[in-house]
């Protein structure tokens, strides 16, 4: 599927498309706030007209809000009855970050624990360092119409001591291959549907070097850090699954098998290795950290194809690519097939990040913050973080999208609202965040497509704790595996890593995890 339409320019920031903290959702219309709107629910407090404060810190993905006399965190504050003091740290700073906030104690009301319910929150929940939500959570309007199933997947001995922040189940960050249109058209290739037509090209895009002066970087991906899992690469979640690579574990009876553990793991990384050797990957892609940087490479012009998922083909995205190349086009490939048809979509936990509560805050305090974050998740506050405040970032909110002039655009951009926005709505549409009628109904029709092909993970919910003691337990075979696709190592190498892997560590993984699924799972 492709984007090619004149867009209206837009000055914004690449990043907006992506941030975690924006509230994209649904398509409804309601009015966008102003300061005369009346609140829905709000933080409750118990001195009437006495707003609540809450000092919240949470994960910046690009430039953050202009704070100086922002008029939408004014509007917020006011129709939702608080006093609100949000940290925003950039997404490289944040792991450290948290971890002193989180030491402290008693720095923030809120924080975003934005690994989920990972080792780390699970160890942090057995030492008391969060207040159980499960009675507050009770008393909601919007966040309790967050799906079963992602409320079970976050829970911890049935108990919600974090609030996810919905996100579509299928896909993620990493569902869809991004790729020059215009590129494509002016060496007569067709959108790829397959791994071959994807290979041949990136072999045309390094050969013809379209972006000139030999600059070209036909695939950009972004090194893995071999904790969770031995990469060697991240961004390339639509070509393992075109190789038929299962969604992390599978289980064939009673059997469980972990991804590199497959014949279609090998095969995938012979393609990398095949790929690297002719220069289709950015030879950055081993320092390179995160998927931002991979994105900034192709937004900046010299970059054919990445991967991430429908909100990439934002308008402002397009502008800024526009920038470089006023001819510029993105393409999307909704679903990439292997030789055999084989294809997929992850399915995933339908969240990201959970906010907690430190347990150092009073109880009394605890509902005015879960109040708060149900507040922020109202259908009234999807209009805004869409639209802002009336006559300053908008002139009207309609049919689920924002009407603005090119000044209300500019204001939008600097105050940025819906990064005040903290708790999403639950939307299978989150992703779909454009403010034009066109791009909009295709991030749709993407999202219903790869909803047809989720690959499940049957430990998705579940935990090692001899992986959270023993996180380097990936990290060499990463490194093995990353010298064999850059044609430093032989296959043996990274068989025997495997194997040292499989009788140790994953031994004891593998048998954690089995005995939690086990026991929700009892034989019949």
């Amino acid at each position: 599927m492709s984007l090619t339409r004149k867009l209206v320019p837009v000055v914004a920031t690449a990043a907006l498309m992506v941030t975690t903290l924006a509230g994209c959702a649904g398509d409804k219309n309601s009015t966008a706030g102003s300061s005369t709107a009346a609140p829905e629910g709000g933080a409750q407090t118990d001195t009437a007209g006495k707003p609540a404060s809450i000092k919240a810190m949470t994960i910046l993905f690009g430039n953050p809000p202009e704070m100086t006399n922002n008029k939408a965190l004014e509007d917020l504050e006011k129709r939702g009855n608080v006093d609100l003091n949000v940290t925003f740290v950039p997404s490289e700073a944040y792991t450290d970050k948290l971890s002193v906030a989180v030491s402290a104690g008693d720095s923030y009301d809120l924080l975003l624990m934005d690994g989920g319910k990972d080792d780390k929150f699970n160890n942090l929940v057995k030492m008391g360092a969060f207040h159980d939500l499960t009675p507050y959570i009770e008393k909601t309007k919007n966040i309790s119409q967050i799906d079963e199933v992602v409320w079970n997947g976050a829970k911890i001995d049935g108990k919600s001591y974090g609030i996810p922040r919905p996100r579509g189940l299928y896909g993620g960050g990493e569902a869809n291959i991004l790729i020059r249109k215009d590129w494509l058209d002016k060496y007569s290739l067709p959108v790829p549907k397959t791994i071959d037509e994807l290979t041949n090209a990136l072999k045309v895009f390094k050969e013809k070097d379209p972006a000139g002066g030999g600059k070209t970087i036909p695939f950009t991906i972004y090194g893995s850090d071999g904790v969770n899992s031995p990469g060697p690469f991240s961004g390339v979640l639509p070509i393992q699954y075109a190789f038929g690579i299962p969604n992390v574990w599978k289980l064939e009876g009673d059997k469980v098998v972990r991804d590199f553990q497959t014949p279609e793991y090998k095969a995938f990384l012979e393609w990398l290795r095949d790929s690297w050797s002719q220069g289709l990957i950015d030879k950055d892609a081993p320092v390179l950290k995160n998927q931002g940087q991979a994105r900034s490479k192709f937004l900046a012009g010299t970059a054919g194809a990445f991967v991430g998922n429908v909100s990439d083909i934002v308008e402002t995205n397009v502008e800024k690519l526009k920038q470089t190349d006023p001819n510029a086009e993105i393409a999307i490939v909704d679903v990439l097939e292997g030789a055999q048809g084989q294809k997929g979509a992850s399915v995933l936990s339908g969240y990201y990040g959970l906010w907690v509560v430190p347990s150092s805050v009073k109880e009394e305090k605890v509902q005015q913050i879960v109040d708060f974050l149900d507040f922020t998740a109202s259908e009234e506050n999807v209009a805004f973080s869409k639209a802002g405040v009336t006559g300053i970032h908008s002139s009207e909110f309609k049919d689920g999208m924002a009407v603005q002039t090119e000044e209300q655009k500019k204001q939008y951009e600097l105050d940025k609202p819906n990064n005040f926005i903290l708790e999403n709505r639950a939307d299978p549409y989150v992703y779909a965040n454009s403010k034009e009628p066109e791009i909009l109904k295709l991030q749709k029709e993407i999202l219903d497509t790869i909803s047809k092909i989720g690959v499940e993970n049957p430990f998705l919910s579940y935990n090692s704790q001899y992986a959270s003691k023993n996180p380097d337990s990936y990290k060499k075979m990463s490194a093995v595996m990353t010298k064999y696709v850059l044609g430093e190592g032989v296959w043996e190498d990274v068989q025997k890593e495997i194997d040292a892997w499989t009788n140790g560590p994953g031994a004891e993984i593998t048998k954690e995890l089995l005995d939690q699924y086990k026991a929700e799972h009892p034989a019949k």
